[in-house]
């Protein structure tokens, strides 16, 4: 009777010590979160055809962001510290791509992986920072949000520029080629030298045969 005690007891621990070390690991629910941000976002590029492409490397993203004047004069933002600005797959962009998936655990989810900028949090005016989209970011859809941290760095409110459903106000990056004029010509020039030494491997070897 002891013995299936303890086993109880000990069983029990472990139950409690899983449930708690879960919990500590998990992160803030997306879910849970309020919407009091207000964000918008417009492209800076010299080419005016397309206003809602960026090309990757070149073109700027001008974002702004403020507390919702709804909200403004409350304690709602009493806690807020910081702001974190993100570029976000939209969900077009995710499908079949596991390493883009959406997941309501912040500290899993991938939805958000280019940091824009970080700054103090201020509620006095709108709030608007240039980032010149990076070379790496990959082609795809886009949207911009906005996190409001508090002293240790965990998301309490958020913002972005597009709707709940993540299906307005999406915008293109376009990916930088990576190609350039010199390497093309210096591939071409390398496959025309493999062909030239092909041959003449083939000829040194008949002659070989031959002796």
């Amino acid at each position: 009777m002891a013995a299936v005690m303890r086993a109880s007891v000990f069983v029990s621990w472990v139950l409690f010590s899983s449930y708690f070390i879960a919990s500590a690991m998990a992160g803030v629910s997306f879910s849970t979160l309020p919407r009091t941000l207000v964000l918008t976002s417009a492209i800076s590029s010299q080419d005016k055809s397309a206003s809602n492409v960026a090309r990757a490397g070149e073109d700027d993203l001008v974002v702004t962001w403020r507390l919702n004047e709804s909200l403004a004069g409350g304690e709602v933002d009493s806690k807020y510290k910081s702001v974190i600005v993100k570029l976000c797959f939209a969900p077009v962009s995710q499908v079949e791509r596991g390493w883009r998936k959406t997941n309501d655990d912040l500290k899993k989810d991938k939805t958000c992986q280019f940091k824009i900028t970080e700054q103090p949090y201020s509620s006095n005016s709108n709030n608007t920072v240039t980032w010149t989209v990076e070379k790496d970011v990959p082609g795809a859809v886009y949207f911009v949000r906005a996190y409001a941290l508090d002293v240790s760095g965990s998301q309490l409110a958020y913002g972005q520029t597009t709707n709940k459903n993540k299906t307005t106000n999406l915008f293109v990056v376009e990916p930088i080629s990576g190609r350039h004029v010199s390497l093309d010509i210096a591939a071409g020039v390398f496959s025309a030298f493999s062909v030239v030494s092909l041959f003449g491997f083939f000829a040194v070897e008949k002659l070989r045969a031959k002796k």
